[in-house]
């Protein structure tokens, strides 16, 4: 389960790049990224086989360029073998490095822990307590009573989001069997 914190989930890597100890990085939000050469990222593992330590670690990118996928290479990491050793972990930055959201823009993280209402009948049906890329778009991942919903966070399913409130309404999907 993901948890707020000061630090915001920018994205993942699963692979390296190339021989010379580059990362193929995964960002949620590649066009509006704010990382550059000098940006300290904090690591923290996908998976036990990764090397990054479990409470994470800071790393400073040394060069990185965005195009069909986004190459970087960090501070202290120059082969092949230590970033395979590293991977899969995910990406944070630091909340105080990043631009002040716009109205109606969200960082991920602060929808963790939002109570989710009915956006018809207003009735509570549980809380956000994860989220994911599908490789399309982010899926929140809410806590029912008995159960997991999992929704797309598009405008068509989540109408309403209210950070100052603590509440968001969502359209559930509907089953077809």
């Amino acid at each position: 389960m993901t948890t707020k914190s000061t630090n915001i989930h920018i994205g993942h890597c699963t692979s390296p790049h190339g021989i010379k100890g580059e990362f193929s990085f995964v960002l949620y939000s590649p066009e509006d990224s704010v990382l550059d050469s000098g940006s300290i990222i904090t690591l923290t593992p996908r998976s036990p086989g990764s090397s990054v330590p479990q409470d994470g670690k800071e790393y400073k990118i040394k060069k990185i360029n965005f195009g069909n996928k986004t190459i970087v290479t960090l501070d202290g990491v120059s082969d092949r073998n230590t970033v395979e050793a590293l991977i899969p972990f995910d990406i944070y930055m630091s909340r105080d490095l990043l631009p002040e959201t716009e109205e109606d823009e969200y960082y991920l993280n602060d929808l963790l822990g939002l109570e989710v209402f009915h956006h018809y009948t207003k009735e509570p049906i549980g809380r956000v307590v994860d989220f994911y890329e599908n490789g399309a778009q982010i899926v929140l991942k809410i806590k029912a009573d008995k159960e997991f919903i999992e929704v797309l966070f598009l405008s068509q399913f989540v109408p309403l989001v209210d950070l100052d409130l603590n509440r968001m309404e969502i359209i559930p999907p509907i089953m077809i069997e």
